[in-house]
């Protein structure tokens, strides 16, 4: 075949059918719908998209999406933080000659500033945006009065602060209607009531406001970027879908570009192994620009503990990476076009929109906040969560999975933004574990019961305990006699598959009396039930609540009754 022949030659399009029957082939018998992952928003996630999944309205709605965001440029909102104003000054100048886009302040000044700090802060934020979120009476607010009037129109950027009617008619060109889902997005949130949520608090806005048009010009959106890397992207872009049905709702077809500040979210981040928050917030950063957000503020890795100037070195530089390395700022929405991000993004719209509806049927953001629905509803979403990573059906990497049971860890976290963490339990668990004594009693061949032992040590460190492997033993007789000679207070029984059951028996004959043992593995329900009434404590295996196993275990290490 020449290369004239091949250049010629062409292939039939694949038929979706042609691939279903043959994913259901090797499938073996299980349905197609096996393969397809559910989100927390109740969106089940295909295997295989094609263009029969991009929703109607294409053209439209990549046109909405595109003028919505506008540029695919971002700045960049790196913390500032210092409880001494004149230090924070310096720091402040110092991280926007490394690329900080803003003066940044989130609160935390512990004094007034003097009033040579204050002009030096004034000067500096005519020259570059600002971004504040803290209480109206916050000490750091006294800059805008050492602002010359003839300067305040060249103040820009965004503040978050409750009662800010002053700052709005005194610096038109700073966005001072401030929709920050954070709270909730800590509380348990899914991107679809995030959404719906965001605008039943703008809805509530609107309907205090005489003029959409002003009312959009001083108005911005915060959202946290959670580690569902698509799902993130998708509900930036559902955003912009949502905005563009928001205003034309109030007669307003147009409405022009409302800036979106994205943060990496906290609710992932671990005191446990923290350079992998580092990865976490490059995984949301990434998200944020590739959604269109228009700010972006990267936690530091350490922020729980206390963030050092490494780590916030380290976070600035994650979003030049994006931008100098990456070119993440050159690209007017890159995932448009794509038919999962389409699908998705879809989904989001539709969800969002509906659970927004009612929302507002039933009063709207503040009613379902007074008589306790958005609370009872965010407990749910969030017990899901953690009940989902207890099973392990979703991963904490370093803390309810590969948890390294030698790392100390190191402090609380002290950070109140940090509240509603989905580590929490575990670390609390591990704090009151960390160290325990375990035995893991292993039997058969090293090869064989190797995978055994090595769940049950899996399942141990997240509980910060390394346990002593014993030696292989070939009968229950050398299983006892070393578990008496050691003492043990608990053990988990290690055996292959096929022993299992046998050896687990043997050793109940005759087991110590102050010795609680738990078997490795999965049982039927019969025989589960048999060996507890030998004598057996409980099991460990696949898919079991770690957390409930590891609160087990905590009662028996402190003498408490056996589950």
């Amino acid at each position: 075949m020449t290369i004239h022949t091949m250049k010629q030659t062409s292939f039939d399009p694949p038929a979706i059918g042609d691939w279903r029957e043959a994913a259901e082939a090797s499938l073996k018998g299980k349905p197609l719908a096996s393969l397809e992952t559910p989100t927390p928003e109740g969106i089940a996630l295909k295997p295989l998209y094609t263009a029969d999944d991009i929703p109607e309205g294409q053209d439209e709605r990549l046109n909405a999406i595109r003028n919505g965001i506008g540029n695919p440029d971002w700045t960049l909102l790196q913390e500032t933080r210092e409880t001494d104003p004149a230090k924070f000054l310096e720091k402040a100048k110092s991280a926007l000659d490394r690329g900080n886009g803003a003066v940044v302040y989130t609160g935390g000044w512990e004094n007034e500033a003097d009033a040579e700090v204050l002009v030096a802060l004034a000067d500096l934020i005519t020259e570059v945006p600002v971004y504040i979120r803290c209480r109206p009476d916050d000490p750091f607010l006294a800059v805008f009065g050492s602002i010359p009037e003839d300067k305040r129109r060249l103040v820009s950027g965004f503040a978050d602060v409750d009662r800010a009617a002053d700052l709005s008619r005194r610096f038109p060109a700073l966005r001072t209607i401030a929709v920050d889902t954070g709270f909730l997005h800590m509380n348990g949130a899914d991107a679809v009531t995030e959404l719906a949520a965001a605008f039943s608090k703008a809805a509530q806005i609107a309907e205090e406001e005489d003029d959409f048009g002003a009312m959009a010009r001083k108005l911005f959106f915060a959202f946290d970027i959670d580690t569902h890397f698509f799902t993130e992207i998708a509900k930036l872009r559902a955003f912009r879908l949502m905005f563009r049905s928001f205003a034309a709702a109030y007669g307003v077809e147009e409405p022009g570009h409302v800036p979106v500040v994205a943060r990496t979210s906290l609710r992932t981040y671990t005191l446990a192994d923290p350079y992998v928050n580092l990865l976490r917030s490059g995984n949301g950063a990434f998200a944020a620009a590739l959604g269109g957000a228009d700010a972006i503020t990267v936690a530091p890795l350490d922020t729980l503990t206390g963030s050092t100037g490494f780590s916030e070195r380290v976070a600035r530089n994650v979003q030049h990476i994006l931008k100098e390395e990456a070119h993440a700022d050159r690209v007017l929405d890159p995932a448009g076009g794509s038919y999962y991000i389409e699908s998705l993004t879809g989904s989001l719209y539709r969800k969002a929109w509906e659970l927004f509806l009612e929302f507002e049927e039933q009063g709207g953001i503040a009613a379902i906040t007074a008589d306790g629905t958005l609370e009872r509803m965010l407990a749910e979403k969030k017990e899901a969560r953690i009940r989902s990573l207890a099973v392990r059906k979703e991963s904490l990497i370093g803390t309810n999975i590969y948890a390294d049971p030698e790392e100390e860890i190191q402090g609380q976290a002290g950070s109140k933004e940090a509240e509603g963490r989905f580590a929490e339990p575990f670390e609390q668990l591990r704090a009151a574990l960390q160290g325990s004594k375990v035995h893991l009693i292993r039997f058969g061949s090293l090869r064989a019961v190797k995978p055994v032992a090595d769940f049950a040590a899996g399942m141990l460190a997240v509980g910060g305990i390394r346990p002593v492997l014993s030696p292989i033993f070939e009968t229950a007789e050398q299983a006892l006699e070393y578990l008496g000679s050691e003492q043990a207070g608990y053990a988990i029984l290690c055996a292959p598959a096929d022993q299992s059951e046998e050896t687990v028996r043997a050793v109940l004959q005759a087991k110590p009396d102050k010795t609680v043992l738990d078997a490795a593995g999965r049982f039927p329900e019969e025989t589960a039930s048999s060996l507890r009434e030998a004598g057996l404590n409980g099991f460990c295996h696949r898919g079991q609540d770690i957390l409930g196993k590891l609160s087990e275990l905590k009662g028996i290490l402190e003498g408490g009754t056996q589950q």
